[in-house]
This record gives structure tokens, sequence and C-alpha cells, in this order.
């Protein structure tokens, strides 16, 4: 029996360098297992991040598509619009600064768009006037554009006779 013990002592002192060496084995699976962990992760993330970014896109084109549409099935309520000529202009007090902008003017009737094509160099003369006038520090806030959106509609409802102005849309607007 004696015999027998040893036997089993050396076969369980052998078995532990085995373990061991499946340990080390077991190491170097848990390396694998881990590497691929981290990867699976940093997969994923990358995917959120690309798809969140995705679906923000996404998500924007069915807003502007639900705004042009709002805005077409506002147009008839819009009444008669005349699109000015886009106005490139120096701005005020920096000789490099320039400013583009495109008005559309919201009439009162159809009279009105008649006048404003024949009264278009005054109309013309009076907006470049009023916009060169301007600097950039006046007309980068929300503030200044409303307020140059006001002068704008006074300076055209002086030109014309026939109605009025009503409103005045800014649908281009770039300041340089």
């Amino acid at each position: 029996m004696a015999e027998e013990e040893v036997i089993e002592e050396v076969e369980d002192a052998g078995a532990a360098p085995s373990g061991g060496g499946g340990g080390g084995g077991g190491g170097k699976m848990k390396i694998i297992i881990i590497a691929l962990l981290v990867l699976i992760i940093a997969g994923g993330a990358a995917a959120y991040f690309l798809l969140l970014k995705g679906d923000g896109t996404e998500g924007a084109k069915p807003a502007d598509e639900v705004a042009v549409e709002d805005t077409a099935q506002n147009d008839s309520s819009l009444g008669v619009t005349h699109e000015l000529d886009p106005f490139i202009v120096n701005l005020a007090g920096d000789a490099n600064r320039y400013l583009k902008v495109v008005v559309v003017l919201q009439l009162s009737t159809e009279g009105v768009a008649e006048e404003i094509k024949n009264r278009g160099p005054q109309i013309k003369d009076s907006v470049i006037t009023v916009l060169s006038s301007k600097t950039p520090e006046e007309i980068l806030t929300v503030q200044g554009k409303y307020d140059l959106k006001m002068e704008l509609i006074k300076r055209v409802n002086a030109i014309v006779s026939t109605g009025v102005v009503r409103d005045l849309f800014f649908t281009e607007f770039v300041v340089q």
C-alpha cells in the first residue's frame, strides 16, 4: 500500500506540473479571450457611434423634409411673394468683409409685385444702401438680423404705393 500511495503522490505531483503547463496554456487562453473581448467591445463602440451618427444624419433629413413640406403647405398662406436678386455688398468698417443675402418679400397684393418689378432699381439701391451701412457685429446676432429685416421692410414700403410688404425673409445670409 505504501507503494500505491507513493505512486499516487507521484502521479499527483506529475499532474501538478501538467496542470501548471495547462495553466500556462490557460493563461494564453485567458489573454486570447481578453483580447477578443476588447476587440468586440471596441467594435461595438465603433458601431454604436457610427450608427448613432447615421441616425442623427438620417433623423435630420426627415425633419428637414417635414420643414420643407410645412413650408410648401404654408406657401398658400404666404400670399404673394417676390424674390429679389442676390445682393453682395462690402460691410461698413472692414473693407475685407462682405455680405451676400437673398431676400424674399411677402406682399399684400399682386399689384405690389408688379410695382416692385417696375421700381426695381430704386428698391435695389435702397437695399444696397442699408446693407452696406451695417458692420459685421450689427448683423451677426439674431437681434441684428431682425433689426435689419425691419429696416428693409420700412425702406421698401416707403417706395411702394399700391400695397405693403408684409414680411421679409432672408433665404441666404452669408457674412465673410
